[in-house]
């Protein structure tokens, strides 16, 4: 029992063979692999300051870019009553 106990705890321990339930692995995604702080870099290298209506981006890294940014509070948003989607830029202390 404690062999196929310590073989398991082995197997989860390993890189590759992260157990779970879904698809998604945020350990192979290099938007949620990489520290917040370089994707506030990569946010500020590619957009600036500039507002960014997330609605038009097109590209899946800088999609998920935007969500993780967002979920974390880095992110000013603003939803102006004359257009229907929110536009975006990084807050001045992220």
């Amino acid at each position: 029992m404690g062999r196929v106990k310590n073989e398991l705890i082995d197997a989860m321990d390993k890189e590759d063979s992260v157990m779970t339930m879904t698809l998604f692995n945020p350990n192979r995604n290099p938007v949620y692999s990489i520290p917040l702080s370089e994707l506030v870099n990569l946010w500020h290298a590619r957009y600036g300051d500039t507002w960014v209506d997330v609605s038009e981006i097109e590209d899946t890294f800088w999609e998920e870019a935007s969500s993780r940014l967002h979920q974390n509070h880095k992110m000013e948003i603003i939803n102006h009553h004359s257009d229907t989607t929110p536009w975006s830029r990084l807050k001045e202390d992220a």
